[in-house]
């Protein structure tokens, strides 16, 4: 890394070449996403080149690096629990309930409710709605596959979150603890 301090290009590369699978894996565990782990962890190369004079390593690189991972997917996380609320035009909890055994048996429940909400969104909206959060593709991705306006598909994608904002508002808290279980157990 002193070498990296000073500016020099092929330890800089070095580091990058012996480390950066090895990252992307250990951020594959957290976000079952592997663009989305070769996303933070080009983040994480990109900090230590434009703060290599300034990072102390207290004990070896590797791990600095998988330390600074592990903080990318909390952070990650954190922003996709605001998101999550405010999608839903809710307010984030301050706290959750501890997760109990009661909690995860209501999980299969709470998918069902989740499940039937969607199903009752309109033909078109549920589609677009399917298209955008479960396929995770852009609005744009959408209008052209559907030979829609992009105005469109945001129209719809409205009306299916206000619809599901409606229909889930009273199990928000229980909707949250049951993402948290599915996303991280």
């Amino acid at each position: 890394m002193v070498e990296v301090a000073k500016g020099d290009l092929k330890a800089y590369r070095y580091l990058f070449d012996n480390h950066f699978a090895d990252l992307c894996n250990f951020l594959l565990i957290y976000l079952h996403d592997r663009n989305l782990a070769e996303e933070l962890a080009l983040d994480i190369f990109a900090y230590v080149w434009e703060k290599r004079e300034d990072i102390e390593i207290k004990s070896s690189f590797r791990n600095y690096l998988f330390t600074a991972a592990k903080n990318q997917a909390v952070s990650h996380f954190r922003k996709q629990q605001k998101h999550f609320f405010t999608d839903l035009g809710l307010e984030a909890p301050d706290a959750i309930d501890p997760i109990s055994a009661e909690h995860i048996i209501e999980n299969e429940e709470l998918q069902q409710m989740i499940n039937n909400a969607i199903d009752s969104l309109p033909a078109q909206s549920k589609r677009i709605y399917q298209m955008a959060w479960e396929q995770n593709l852009s609005y744009k991705e959408i209008a052209d596959e559907l030979g829609l306006s992009v105005k469109t598909v945001e129209n719809h994608v409205g009306i299916a979150l206000r619809k599901l904002r409606e229909r889930l508002r009273p199990y928000y808290k229980q909707i949250f603890v049951f993402w948290i279980i599915s996303n991280f157990f």
